[in-house]
């Protein structure tokens, strides 16, 4: 962020004859890293090796011109997934995937490539038995994966037994295509794999050529290239979460939905669909359904299906961060909305779906703002806006919704999701009523069915107890309302749950975590004090209470808000939360060069909207509530600069009159966050609160450390050789006052700086390379990095590119050591490399530059990297190339209200104009914007 040197307008620099002093980089020790990966067993070896397999199996069979081979072998593939999950509990499984998978194997190496003319028409009859066959095996099997797992041990014997059928079945199969003896011919087998391997191979080689050749073009103008850094990987849009596997009565609802959102035609206003009902009717599952329909992936690609989790927007910051993260937007203003709309309006037609919109809608006396979101996006044509929402009315009567209004399921649906749940109760003559009591609602009636089959109570019994608990009600609203409060408290005052008392308080930990969080973290952090977490969760789990992603916890939208009802929740565990974020903060707090530096920041990232939903709620100032908040706004500077944490901060410590020390600290961190947005009069200002701050307490060392400040931000937005000087040298003689050499060495630095921009750079080198000595200790990481870029630079402005390149490259390698943002070292070192006429060179270091910009998400730099690009297209003949970067580049720079971006602005409309008649001369304006910008002319 900090050092944007290469657009500072340098008109006020004098430049001098005299050369900075080559120095040569000092040679650095390699270092050598654990990346933390155990290697693989042999058995996942094999285990990825044969899923690899099958699926090359499966891509050559699509080419075979018979029916049935496809599918036969898509279907063969599903069992022998199967076979591997009951292997545990069905001896003879291993069998029956040995068998399924010869008999494929060897069908397709002897019809791969034939034309269909060649392939015997009673062949063909086979396939089709054998495809029903295959059919046939698979509905026994998932007769048997549906058991729950205690059955599956109590009944092993008959289930083998119909495994062994299945066996039999295959033999006349085996029989049909001569493979009897061949079953346990590995040599064969293994001989066959390869042959079908080589075949799929040499027809995609080509194919796939092709397209990585396509993908680079792409990129140069998308911003899609990989990159070799995982810290600098492109922010993806969040996947759709898969549905569950127990989904009844919805079938008609879903192809309405369907038909709805793809019936748009060319050119009109995508439709907007709102999915209405009361909570537990399963509005999430059904749009799940509707994002994963065949029919709607036709017409939309897997990146143009956004799922958008509202339920943990409780705020209307939060709001915006979810969106921004759902979308895996890049551009970072400081102004999220205007973020988030600029990606969607730069996107290829889409889905939006924002389910549980209530959270947000509901916000306490925000409802306004929620629509003014909900209509700038609404405003975009190619947007099709879908929402869920616990209501019976769309939001914003001025939009023309579609509504659905969800109701229950019919009898029949909600018997089959009992049913699959509580197997028992299948045969309950008094299930009818059961159903009909709770009003036949999806989450209700599995809710039900999860007590019942836990309790062992049935359906009679459990009608008693709903009965003898009342009509608590979740707020105003329908009678399905007060059933799903009903359901609710039955699971939470379940026997199990009473056994364990930990069970709830580890609840109600759980419903504070907007996006939940993983076993190791519950156990370290944010349930630490259970005496027994394992067996809280496992009682949770069995009363449905809680869900299970692929690595974390969390709780279901309907339950956490039941459980945060204030009557109800334990103010210990608000306590304990509160106290646990700030520890957590604390023991990850870290700066550059620190050993653990990477380690904490990659825990505070997964962490952080958990961290930030817990203390955003604390309204009373104290100390470790502040200086918690201050790791976390310290962690948004470096990683995504946003306001919402900083200016909390700043609220509660406003309320303690006494501590001007830790006021001090949160105004500084304010104006860095203002700095990184390049919103340099709010830097300057904050700047000078915090200075004043410490002058009230004779904070001499922090008193200093502020005149340094204010050189970073002149430097950047309006640099003054004496000023600056003046500034870099009373910060010099107070921290030589206080033997702070740290800080002696940070002001040499700025010294640097100043020298830099006025075209002294003997002398500019010379404080670089003093300060850079200085800089020893772990701590001075950061600012010893920065010497070597800014060392770099001088000798770039000085036109010893030689030099420059070598510095640049070692700066490159010092910020990624302690992983800190690098945009401008990389975009410098292309910096020389373009000045050097290594336009290939250039580019390629561009394209790594410009995923670096847009993971950190600023514009400036995004902008002034996409203007170098369309340069270096310029100088290598692609007019069309660098016409499109210019383009791109403009819209990054009209999002900046600096004068950086408004000569960005004229840069760029020079240089398209310049396209069609390179002899143009620059106008007075245009002069003005080049003035000191670029060094390789």
């Amino acid at each position: 962020m900090f050092a944007r040197e290469c657009c500072v307008s340098l008109r006020a620099r004098k430049r001098s004859k005299g050369k900075a002093t080559s120095t040569a980089p000092p040679k650095e020790a390699k270092l050598q890293f654990d990346d933390g990966l155990g290697k693989p067993t042999s058995s996942e070896y094999t285990g990825e090796a044969a899923k690899e397999f099958l699926k090359v199996l499966a891509a050559v069979a699509e080419q075979i011109p018979v029916p049935g081979v496809g599918a036969a072998v898509k279907i063969a593939t599903n069992l022998i997934q199967a076979c591997d999950d009951s292997h545990a509990t069905l001896e003879r499984a291993e069998e029956l995937k040995l068998r399924i998978k010869t008999l494929v194997t060897i069908l397709v190496h002897e019809l791969k490539g034939k034309k269909a003319e060649e392939i015997q028409e009673k062949l063909k009859q086979d396939i089709k038995s054998l495809e029903k066959d295959l059919t046939y095996i698979q509905t026994k099997l998932d007769e048997i994966a549906s058991q729950h797992a205690l059955l599956l041990i109590l009944f092993r014997s008959f289930n083998e037994d119909k495994v062994r059928k299945c066996v039999g079945r295959l033999e006349s199969a085996l029989e049909s295509f001569n493979l009897v003896r061949q079953i346990n011919d590995t040599n064969l087998l293994n001989k066959l794999e390869k042959q079908i391997f080589s075949f799929h191979e040499s027809h995609q080689k080509s194919l796939e050529q092709l397209q990585v050749t396509m993908d680079e073009v792409k990129a140069i103008l998308q911003g899609r290239l990989s990159t070799t850094s995982p810290s600098l990987q492109p922010r993806s849009r969040g996947t759709i979460p898969a549905n569950t596997d127990i989904f009844h009565g919805r079938d008609a609802t879903v192809a309405d939905l369907v038909r709805t959102l793809t019936a748009a035609s060319e050119g009109q206003k995508r439709p907007r669909v709102c999915l209405l009902g009361p909570g537990g009717m399963g509005k999430t599952c059904t749009a799940l359904a509707v994002m994963s329909h065949p029919d709607l992936k036709k017409q939309f690609s897997d990146r143009s299906l956004i799922w958008v989790p509202c339920v943990q927007a409780t705020s209307i910051p939060l709001l915006l961060d979810t969106l921004y993260a759902a979308l895996g937007t890049s551009q970072n203003t400081g102004n999220a909305l205007a973020d988030i709309l600029s990606e969607l309006n730069a996107s290829d037609p889409l889905v939006l779906l924002l389910d549980n919109f209530e959270t947000p809608w509901n916000v306490d006396g925000r409802r306004s703002e929620t629509e003014r979101i909900l209509r700038d996006i609404e405003r975009i044509p190619h947007v099709t806006l879908f929402l869920t929402m616990r209501s019976s009315n769309a939001p914003c009567n001025d939009i023309q919704w579609y509504s659905v209004d969800l109701r229950a399921i019919d009898e029949d649906a909600a018997r089959r999701i009992y049913t699959d749940i509580n197997t028992e109760g299948s045969n309950d003559p008094k299930l009818p009523n059961l159903l009909k009591v709770v009003g036949n609602m999806p989450l209700a009636v599995t809710l039900m069915a999860t007590v019942g089959k836990v309790t062992g109570l049935g359906a009679e019994e459990l009608v008693k107890e709903y009965k003898r608990t009342g009509t608590a009600m979740l707020g105003q609203g329908s009678d399905a309302e007060h059933s799903m409060d009903i359901c609710i408290s039955l699971s939470v005052d379940n026997p199990a749950m009473k056994k364990h008392p930990e069970a709830y308080e580890l609840l109600a930990t759980l419903a504070m975590l907007p996006v939940g969080t993983t076993y190791d973290v519950l156990a370290k952090w944010w349930a630490r004090n259970l005496p027994n977490l394992t067996g809280a969760l496992q009682v949770l789990r069995e009363a449905c209470l809680i869900e299970r992603g692929r690595s974390y916890f969390f709780v279901l939208p309907v339950i956490q808000a039941y459980i945060l009802d204030h009557s109800r929740f334990p103010n210990a565990v608000r306590l304990s939360m509160i106290e646990s974020a700030c520890k957590f903060l604390m023991h990850h707090k870290s700066v550059p060069g620190d050993v653990s530096y990477k380690e904490n920041a990659a825990a505070l990232t997964v962490e952080e909207d958990n961290l930030q939903a817990i203390l955003l709620e604390v309204k009373v100032a104290e100390t470790n509530v502040i200086e918690a908040l201050l790791v976390l706004a310290s962690h948004h500077a470096a990683t995504r600069p946003r306001m919402e944490v900083i200016e909390h901060t700043l609220k509660l410590v406003r309320q303690m009159k006494s501590n001007q020390a830790l006021l001090g600290d949160v105004l500084r961190t304010y104006a860095k966050m203002f700095l990184n947005l390049d919103r340099y009069d709010e830097a300057l200002k904050h700047f000078g609160l915090a200075q004043e701050a410490f002058v009230a307490i004779q904070a001499k060392e922090r008193v200093a450390e502020c005149f340094l400040d204010f050189v970073e931000v002149h430097h950047l937005a309006d640099p003054d050789y004496d000023r600056d000087q003046r500034l870099a040298e009373e910060a010099k003689t107070s921290f030589e006052e206080l033997n702070h050499t740290s800080g002696v060495a940070r002001s040499l630095y700025y010294l640097g700086i100043v020298h830099a921009q006025v075209g002294r750079y003997e002398e500019a080198a010379d404080f670089l390379t003093r300060a850079r000595e200085m800089l020893q200790n772990p701590s001075d990481s950061r600012y010893h990095a920065r010497c070597t870029y800014f060392l770099s630079l001088v000798y770039f402005w000085d036109r010893e590119y030689d030099n420059a390149q070598e510095w640049g490259k070692l700066a490159e390698q010092e910020y990624d050591r302690y992983g800190q943002y690098s945009g401008d070292v990389t975009r410098l070192v292309a910096h020389v490399e373009f000045a050097k006429g290594d336009y290939a060179g250039a580019l390629q270091t561009l394209r790594r530059c410009l995923e670096s910009c847009k993971s950190y998400g600023r514009p400036l730099d995004i902008a002034q990297t996409l203007e170098m690009i369309g340069r270096t297209w310029s100088r290598m003949g692609r007019q069309a190339d660098a016409q499109s970067a210019y383009v791109e580049a403009m819209r990054y720079y009209n999002t900046t209200q600096t004068q950086l971006g408004e000569h960005g602005m004229i840069r760029c409309r020079m240089y398209s104009r310049m396209l069609e008649d390179p002899l143009l001369e620059p106008t007075g304006e245009e002069r003005d914007a080049l003035d000191g910008y670029y060094h390789d002319v």
